[in-house]
């Protein structure tokens, strides 16, 4: 599956690319495994980002800078050393299932609206 974010890591679109994206980030975990049942609305209201390791001092803790910060290993470039992929919503989980909700209902509403047309012998495209 490929993931488009813009330059803050928030998914645009999946396996669709877009118009305007940063990233492409192709990933071999489907979009079950990543965001369940969730709509593609839903899905946008995610953030799919690059996690770095850790700097650790001898005794295994995580080393901060003089701001409290987390200071990350660097390789040979003075790169961060990327370690996996992290996701999470930008928004609370009742809120996902209001919009998850709202379009299952616009779906039906086209899905009648297409039946109706039919009926009465026009074309709608939902």
């Amino acid at each position: 599956m490929k993931i488009y974010t813009n330059k803050n890591y928030e998914v645009l679109s999946l396996d669709v690319q877009p118009d305007q994206y940063v990233y492409e980030i192709e990933t071999d975990k489907t979009r079950e495994e990543i965001f369940g049942t969730w709509c593609i609305e839903c899905i946008r209201k995610y953030r799919y980002e690059p996690t770095y390791e850790f700097l650790l001092d001898r005794n295994g803790n995580i080393v901060l800078n003089e701001a409290g910060d987390p200071m990350y290993k660097k390789d040979s470039k003075g790169e961060r050393i990327q370690n996996g992929w992290t996701w999470y919503s930008l928004v609370s989980h009742q809120h996902l299932q209001q919009i998850q909700e709202k379009n299952q209902i616009q779906s039906q509403i086209d899905d009648l609206t297409c039946v109706m047309a039919d009926v009465i012998g026009g074309v709608y495209n939902a």
